[in-house]
C-alpha cells in the first residue's frame, strides 16, 4: 500500500485593525469653542497629521483587485499544504488534493483509488452538483431523493445517469463542527483514521477502481458547484445563506484569524453604513425581460493567502463602490446616490483651493470591457457586451480608449455586470477635482460623503462633490481639515432597461469534453471491385466509414464478422475515420467501429445492422453519357462513357434494344436491335430507326444493370418514299406456331419459350429493285402470374388493351423480325434474314416474327407488328 502524506490546511492570519499613531508634531494652539466644545484636544490629537483616502475598487479607477480566476479555483492540484478558500454565494470550485491512497480491491493491489479534496475552510450551505471532468455526475436533487428513499449504497446516492454512474464513490461533507471521518476511507486506508473529521472544513471524498476506459489519465478533475457560507444578518438576527455583499463583508471581517479572516469585532465596523449597503443591495432592479434581480450580489471566493485589504477590494467590486477605515471604523459606500448633508462655503476656507479641470489623458477611457462567471455554463468566465460611448469618444478626439476590467470578482449576473460597467464608466468620466483646505468646521465630513460646495467667485452654488481623501494637519495657525473631492451627481447611478444588451440566445458554445467518454456512429459500408496485381482477377473491397461530433478523437478501429460467427476480426488502429478491407467474400456481415480520444479513452463499439456484401454478384451501375446520331441515313452511332465496373469491362457486355416510342420506352416493351458489344468498349453501330435506343450493362456473371436510353429520329439526305407496307396488328390473321392472338394482342403459348408468326400476306413490288425495309414493333414481356381474375369470374383473363400493368423488368424476351426474298432466276425462296432497318434488292418479300422468352414463366405480348418499304425518289 502506498504511504499517504497527510496535511492540515494552512490558514494565513491577517492583520487586525490596530495601528500605531504617529507622534503629535505641534501643539494645539487655542481651545475651540461653540459647536466644538465637546471636541477634546485628545480626540483631535488622535487624528492629527493623518491622511485618509477611499480605497476599494473605486469603479475601476484603481488597480484591478487580486482575485482567483475561474480556472484557478476549479482546477485540482496535488499539494499537502494549501491555503483555504472562503466561499460566499454560489460558485463552481475545484480544490487541492491533500490526501491520496491506493488500496487493494478484489484481490488486486493498488486497484482502488481514494482522495480527499477540501472545498472551503468553513461550513458551506450545501453542494448543488458535482462534475467529473466535463460530465455532470451528481446533483443535490437526486441525493435528496435517494436519501429520502434510504435504499442502496449511500456512496451512490445523488449519482445521475452518465458513463460514470455506479463506478465511483462520492460523498460531500459540508464542514459542520460535528461531522465525522469518512467510514469508507477509514476502513480502506490505515493512514486515514477516525480523527480525520475535517470539522469546519467542507471537503469531498472520492474513490474509484482503476478503469483505463473511463479514467484513461488517472484520477479525473473534480468540480463542485456549491452554495457558500451562511452569514448573520444584523437586520433580523438570522443566520442564513446569502449573496448580499454587505453581509458577506461583515462576516469576513469578523471571521477569526485562525479561520482565515482578519478577526475584527463588531465595534470595528460602521454598522449603520453596512446596513444601508445591505438594503441597497437587495433593491429589486427590473430587467429587460420584465423579471427582476438584486441590485448587487457577490458569488465568489476570498483567498486566505491574500491580505484583508485585497479581499475587501474583491468584495467592494460587487457594488462598484468603496471601503475605508476612518475614525476607527470600517465604512462602506458608493453603491447608490446619497443626498449631501454638509455644505462647504467660502468662509470655511483657510487657504486657496486647487482645481483640476480635467483628468490626465492617460487616465481617460470611453470604452469598457469586462467578464463575468456565467452560472448557466458552470461559471465559465465569459465576456460581457462591450460598453462604449460615442459622446465620450468625441470628447477624446475620436480615439477609442479601452479600460479592460477583466473578470468582475464574484459577479455571475449578465445584466448586473453591465450595470457595474456603466457605473465604472460614468464615475471615471468625472473630470473636475478640487482640494479644499478647510477649518475645523469641516471636521465632521467623513470619507465618501457627498458634500455641496458654494464659492460664488467660482460660479459654484451647491455644486456636488464626493470626498475621496481627507487630511488633518496641525500648524502654527491651528488645525486644518483638507478635503480632496471629485464632482459627482445622481445621474451616475441611473439605469434603464433599454440600456441592457440581451444575452445571446445561443449562449456559450460547448464542445465535447476531452475527458468525457467519446461516442461514435455505427460504420457505413460501401463496396467496390479492384483488379489484383498478379493477375488474380477481380476482387471485392469494402470501405468502412464512421462519424462523430467529438473533435478530440484521434484514433479509430474497425471490426467485421460474418453474421453467423460470434467472434469478430479487429482491424488495426488508423488515424482517420475510414478503413479499407480487401478481398471480402460475398456474404452478410456485421461491422463495428470505435474511436479513441486524445486522453486515451475508447468509445464503446458501435455496430451496424446486418450488411450484405455482394461483390461480383452486385448488379452493375447504369452506363452514363449515352448519346446517339444518325450516319449515312441508315446507321445509328451510339457512344457512352467507359463503364466503371471491372466485372463489366472484363467478361461483361452491353446489350441494346429499340422501341418505336420516343419517350417512356422500357426494357420489357422493346426488342433487341443489333448485337451486344464487349463491356469495355464505348461505342456501337446499330440500324437507324426512329424511336428510343436502350442500353444495358451486364457483368461477367450475367447480372444486369439499370437501363439507359436515348431517342433518335431517322434522318437521311436521300429522299425516300413509302411504296408498300404490311400491318398485322390488331388482327394478327397470319399463320401461328406456338402463339395465339386475342384482344388485339399476339402472345406466346403457355409453356412455350419460342414461337413463330408468319405475316398474313407478302409484299409484291412488281419489279425488282433496291428498297429499304423498316420494322415497327411494340412488345411487352411480363410474368404469367401477373394475370388477373376476370370481373365476376374465377378465370384468368387478359385486359382488353392487351398491355399488362406489371412487366418483368429483368425478364429476357425478344421479337426478331425476319424477311426472305424470292429469286426469280431460280424460282426459289432465299434464307430467312433478321432485320430492323436494312436495304434489300428484290421484288417479292415474305415476313415473319420469331418470338422468344427465357423461361416458360414469362410471356411475350405483341401489340404492334408492321413492316414498311421505301424507295429512293
Amino acid at each position: 500500500m502506498r504511504r499517504l502524506i497527510l496535511c492540515t490546511t494552512a490558514l494565513i492570519a491577517l492583520a487586525g485593525p490596530a495601528c500605531a499613531m504617529p507622534p503629535v508634531v505641534a501643539a494645539l494652539g487655542a481651545a475651540a469653542g461653540g459647536w466644538m466644545a465637546g471636541l477634546t484636544a485628545t480626540a483631535i490629537l488622535g487624528q492629527a497629521a493623518l491622511a485618509f483616502a477611499l480605497t476599494g475598487i473605486q469603479m475601476a479607477m484603481q488597480k484591478k483587485p487580486k482575485v482567483s480566476t475561474r480556472d484557478e479555483i476549479t482546477l485540482n492540484k496535488i499539494q499537502p499544504v494549501t491555503t483555504g478558500l472562503i466561499l460566499y454565494g454560489e460558485r463552481t470550485l475545484g480544490g487541492s488534493i491533500i490526501a491520496r491512497s491506493t488500496t487493494t480491491f478484489g484481490g488486486k493491489p493498488h486497484f482502488r483509488y481514494h482522495s480527499a479534496m477540501p472545498l472551503a475552510c468553513h461550513e458551506i450551505d450545501g453542494a448543488v452538483e458535482v462534475w467529473l471532468g466535463e460530465t455532470k455526475v451528481w446533483t443535490e436533487a437526486q441525493y435528496t431523493a435517494d436519501a429520502a428513499a434510504g435504499t442502496g449504497n449511500p456512496y451512490y446516492w445523488g449519482q445521475i445517469d452518465s458513463d460514470y454512474k455506479g463506478r465511483f464513490y462520492l460523498k460531500v461533507y459540508n464542514g459542520s463542527d460535528d461531522q465525522v471521518a469518512d467510514a469508507e476511507y477509514v476502513a480502506a486506508a490505515s493512514e486515514w483514521t477516525a480523527d480525520h473529521r475535517g470539522r469546519g472544513v467542507a471537503w469531498v471524498y472520492f474513490a474509484a477502481n482503476y478503469d483505463r476506459d473511463i479514467f484513461p489519465s488517472g484520477a479525473p478533475q473534480i468540480r463542485v458547484r456549491a452554495r457558500g457560507k451562511r452569514v448573520f444578518d444584523p437586520r433580523d438576527g438570522q443566520t442564513r445563506y446569502s449573496t448580499n455583499p454587505a453581509l458577506c463583508l461583515r462576516d469576513y471581517m469578523l471571521t477569526p484569524q485562525l479561520r482565515g479572516g482578519p478577526g475584527w469585532t463588531e465595534e470595528d465596523i460602521d454598522l449603520d453604513a453596512l446596513i444601508a449597503l445591505a438594503n441597497v443591495s437587495e433593491e429589486q432592479v427590473t430587467l429587460a425581460d420584465d423579471s427582476s434581480e438584486d441590485r448587487y450580489a457577490f458569488n465568489g471566493v476570498l483567498d486566505t493567502e491574500a491580505t484583508a485589504a485585497e479581499n475587501l477590494d474583491v468584495l467592494s467590486s460587487a457594488w462598484g463602490g468603496w471601503w475605508s477605515y476612518d475614525r476607527g471604523k470600517l465604512a462602506v459606500g458608493g453603491a447608490a446616490w446619497e443626498e449631501p448633508a454638509f455644505t462647504v462655503t467660502e468662509d470655511m476656507l483657510v487657504a486657496g483651493i486647487r482645481v483640476t479641470a480635467r483628468r490626465p489623458f492617460e487616465e481617460q477611457f470611453n470604452t469598457v470591457k469586462a467578464q463575468y462567471a456565467d452560472p448557466a455554463h458552470e461559471h465559465v468566465v465569459t465576456d460581457l457586451p462591450v460598453l462604449d460611448s460615442e459622446t465620450y469618444r468625441a470628447a477624446d478626439n475620436g480615439e477609442t480608449l479601452v479600460m479592460d476590467m477583466g473578470e468582475l470578482p464574484g459577479e455571475t449576473g449578465f445584466a448586473r455586470g453591465q450595470r457595474l460597467m456603466k457605473l465604472a464608466l460614468l464615475k471615471a468620466r468625472r473630470q473636475k477635482q478640487v482640494v479644499l483646505p478647510c477649518s475645523l468646521a469641516a471636521w465632521g465630513v467623513r470619507l465618501g460623503d457627498n458634500i455641496r460646495v458654494t464659492i460664488p467667485r467660482r460660479g459654484w452654488t451647491d455644486k456636488q462633490f464626493e470626498v475621496l481623501a481627507r487630511t488633518v494637519a496641525i500648524g502654527p495657525d491651528g488645525v486644518s481639515v483638507t478635503l480632496t473631492c471629485i464632482e459627482t451627481g445622481p445621474a451616475i447611478f441611473d439605469w434603464r432597461t433599454s440600456e441592457e444588451t440581451p444575452k445571446p440566445a445561443g449562449g456559450i458554445p460547448t464542445l465535447p469534453s476531452p475527458t468525457a467518454k467519446p461516442v461514435v456512429s455505427a460504420p457505413t459500408m460501401s463496396e467496390e471491385l479492384y483488379e489484383t496485381r498478379g493477375g488474380g482477377g477481380v476482387k471485392t473491397r469494402v470501405r468502412l466509414a464512421a462519424m462523430t461530433d467529438n473533435p478530440f478523437i484521434d484514433a479509430w478501429q474497425f471490426s467485421w464478422r460474418p453474421i453467423t460467427d460470434a467472434e469478430a476480426t479487429v482491424r488495426g488502429i488508423t488515424d482517420v475515420a475510414e478503413d479499407l478491407i480487401d478481398d471480402m467474400a460475398p456474404g452478410t456481415y456485421v461491422f463495428g467501429a470505435r474511436g479513441r480520444n486524445v486522453r486515451g479513452m475508447w468509445s464503446d463499439w458501435a455496430y451496424s445492422g446486418a450488411s450484405a456484401v455482394l461483390g461480383e454478384n452486385a448488379p452493375p451501375v447504369a452506363i452514363t453519357g449515352l448519346s446517339g446520331q444518325s450516319a449515312g441515313g441508315a446507321v445509328a452511332m451510339l457512344r457512352w462513357d467507359r463503364h466503371p465496373s471491372l466485372d463489366v469491362q472484363q467478361g461483361g457486355r452491353i446489350e441494346f434494344r429499340h422501341s418505336a416510342e420516343l419517350v417512356g420506352a422500357t426494357w420489357q416493351s422493346s426488342v433487341v436491335i443489333g448485337k451486344a458489344v464487349s463491356g469495355g468498349v464505348t461505342e456501337a453501330t446499330l440500324p437507324l430507326k426512329t424511336g428510343s435506343y436502350l442500353a444495358r450493362p451486364y457483368d461477367a456473371k450475367d447480372n444486369p444493370g439499370p437501363v439507359t436510353s436515348v431517342s433518335l429520329r431517322a434522318a437521311s439526305l436521300v429522299p425516300m418514299t413509302e411504296v408498300a407496307s404490311r400491318i398485322e396488328a390488331p388482327g394478327f390473321t397470319g399463320t401461328k406456331a406456338d402463339c395465339f392472338a386475342t384482344g388485339g394482342v399476339l402472345s406466346t403459348d403457355e409453356g412455350a419459350t419460342s414461337a413463330l408468326y408468319y405475316f398474313s400476306s407478302l409484299i409484291n413490288l412488281g419489279t425488282s429493285g433496291p428498297v429499304r425495309l423498316v420494322s415497327d414493333v411494340e412488345v411487352l414481356i411480363e410474368e404469367r402470374q401477373d394475370l388477373m381474375f376476370g370481373p365476376g369470374t374465377a378465370a384468368f383473363w387478359t385486359p382488353p388493351d392487351g398491355l399488362f400493368w406489371q412487366g418483368g423488368a429483368d425478364a429476357y424476351g425478344d421479337l426478331d423480325t425476319q424477311v426472305r426474298l424470292y429469286d426469280d432466276g431460280t424460282a426459289t425462296w432465299g434464307p430467312w434474314q433478321s432485320f430492323d432497318a436494312a436495304e434489300f434488292d428484290g421484288r417479292l418479300f415474305q415476313f415473319r416474327a420469331a418470338l422468344s422468352v427465357e423461361s416458360e414463366d414469362y410471356a411475350l405480348r405483341v401489340t404492334r407488328l408492321s413492316v414498311f418499304t421505301y424507295r429512293a425518289t
